[in-house]
């Protein structure tokens, strides 16, 4: 991830700018998202398993952003009501509430 995030932003701040110069941002959405979370701790083959919980990232020019729709977890460790085990974390919502 570390060598292909860079090529990632690249193309999001390049479409940014193209929307821009053509006065077209009012008239764009971006989602962004995984199709799944991941566990916090590694499994037996020392990586990390399908989990709950995943991200999503929307932007736009009719966007009103700077908010967190859900709540970050207070922490990650078994005490939260939703860590389901081994840091699957069981959503507040529905990702269809970024709609």
């Amino acid at each position: 991830m570390d060598s292909n995030l860079p090529t990632v932003n690249q193309g999001i701040e390049d479409f940014y700018n193209e929307m821009t110069s053509q006065d077209m941002l009012d008239s764009v959405t971006v989602v962004i998202q995984s199709e799944f979370g991941r566990t916090i701790t590694p499994n037996s083959g020392k990586g990390d398993d399908h989990a709950w919980g995943g991200v999503a990232y929307v932007w736009g020019g009719q966007v009103a952003g700077g908010k967190i729709l859900g709540q970050y977890p207070p922490t990650f460790d078994i005490t939260n009501e939703y860590n389901i085990g081994r840091g699957r974390m069981y959503p507040d919502r529905s990702w269809e509430s970024m709609w």
